[in-house]
């Protein structure tokens, strides 16, 4: 009586290259969630100069440990206080006025205005946009997931 351990081996060969296929997929939509995540912040983002909304960047796709994970994040110094809110402390700040709304810093100008003491809140762009991203998960996962399984013949 004897064994033929070929099958097993072609059933071992497509479960490699079903796990590289489903990377690939997993990473693709992983992308795909992080634009769509990065696009809502970017809607949401206050503009001023047009610096902090020009500065969002998506991470590329990253394992850690057994997880895949994909990071919006802004190098601009002040994000952070745009997003969360920040102490505004008393302070004269040079410059003038430009329209009813417009204050231009004018370093050295000797018009301006006193800024108060006061907490100024954050707009919580990445924030919002990610919470409904995540909302969003599951339905986007259960229906790519069904088209990658079709594409493969599955189904």
């Amino acid at each position: 009586m004897g064994f033929d351990s070929r099958e097993f081996q072609e059933l071992m060969d497509g479960l490699k290259s079903l796990q590289k296929q489903h990377e690939v997929f997993i990473r693709n939509f992983l992308t795909e969630m992080g634009l769509r995540a990065l696009a809502q912040t970017k809607s949401l983002t206050p503009v001023d100069t047009g610096n902090l909304i020009e500065r969002w960047e998506l991470s590329q796709v990253f394992r850690k440990g057994d997880s895949l994970y994909v990071v919006i994040f802004n190098p601009v110094i002040y994000a952070s206080f745009v997003e969360d809110g920040h102490m505004q402390h008393k302070r004269w700040l040079p410059g003038e006025w430009v329209g009813k709304k417009k204050f231009k810093y004018i370093k050295g100008h000797d018009k301006g205005m006193m800024l108060t003491e006061r907490w100024v809140p954050g707009y919580h762009m990445a924030r919002i946009s990610i919470n409904k991203v995540e909302r969003e998960l599951p339905m986007r996962y259960d229906r790519a997931f069904k088209e990658f399984i079709k594409g493969l013949g599955v189904v």
